[in-house]
Parts: C-alpha cells; structure tokens; sequence
C-alpha cells in the first residue's frame, strides 16, 4: 500500500482537482437554502474554467491515492490588503471514500506549514457551524473561533449568476 503525501500542485493542474471542486460545490450548496439549488451539469459548467474568484497567490495542495488519483485538496490563496500577508484555507475537500484516513489532517497541517514559512500575519478558514467535523480539523492544526465581532451584509435579492 502506497504512503500519502501531500504535493504541491502546478498553476496548470486545476482539472486534477475540478471533480472533487465539483463534488464540494453539490453537497455544500443543500446547506443554504437560499442559494441556489445547482445541478451538476450547471456547476461542471460554471467550473469549467480556473475560478476567477480567488484573487492573489493561488497554491493548492492534493493528496493522491493508490492509483494517482487526487483524493484530497487545500485551496490556499495568499494576499496582501496593505497590513501584510493574510492566508485563507479557500477550499478544502477529501473524498467520501478517504475520509477518516488523514488526508484532511495532512492537508491542512500543509497550509499551516506555509503560513508559517511566508510568515503571514493572519490566517483564516470558513466553514459551517454544524459541520462538526471541519471544526474539529481546523481546531486541531491551531485555528480557533474568531475573537472579533464578524457581521456581514447580504442583499435581499439574490444576485443573478453570471455567465462565463
């Protein structure tokens, strides 16, 4: 049985980690109802291309499996608003089948690493509050609930998709 480790991926690698961004984005989308409910076709669709979202240093860490398949992957975008360099775990997936092996731990304690070596000054990840098992993940590698007031703004129509 082959060992996991963690690789660094190349700019140009995004379509070995598109099935699982895809998988992410059907299972999250059930938890807010007022999104839109997407079907994969229209999210393969909208994800065709590199997500124009993530502005800043893009770096995506995978974890592959017995037959090099990408089972894992942290998103990882590094930016500098003017007070220093800041980090966001963007996207973190493991795939249901390896799940519980050590993939997300590896994966994250990865991002970690990396915030330390560029020495960023701040480092955030979002997740649900009822996704107890992300909690636990982050908690364990030194994240911890946010000490500040964090309120945010939504408009009252949903924004109208855009096509790409």
């Amino acid at each position: 049985m082959r060992t996991l480790d963690v690789e660094r991926l190349a700019t140009g690698d995004y379509a070995l980690i598109k099935p699982l961004l895809v998988e992410l984005h059907l299972t999250e989308q059930a938890h807010y109802e007022d999104h839109p409910q997407l079907p994969r076709e229209e999210i393969e669709r909208h994800l065709a291309s590199v997500p124009s979202a993530f502005r800043g240093e893009n770096v995506i860490f995978a974890v592959r499996d017995e037959i090099d398949q990408v089972v894992g992957f942290c998103w990882i975008v590094l930016y500098d608003p003017g007070t220093g360099l800041e980090g966001e775990v963007a996207e973190l997936y493991v795939a249901e089948g390896h799940r519980g092996r050590g993939v997300g731990d590896m994966l994250v304690r990865q991002a970690v690493r990396l915030f330390a070596e560029r020495r960023v000054t701040l480092a955030y990840v979002w997740t649900r509050p009822d996704n107890d098992a992300a909690i636990r993940l982050y908690s364990s590698a030194g994240f911890e609930p946010n000490r500040q007031l964090v309120m945010t703004w939504y408009p009252i129509e949903p924004l109208p998709l855009r096509q790409s």
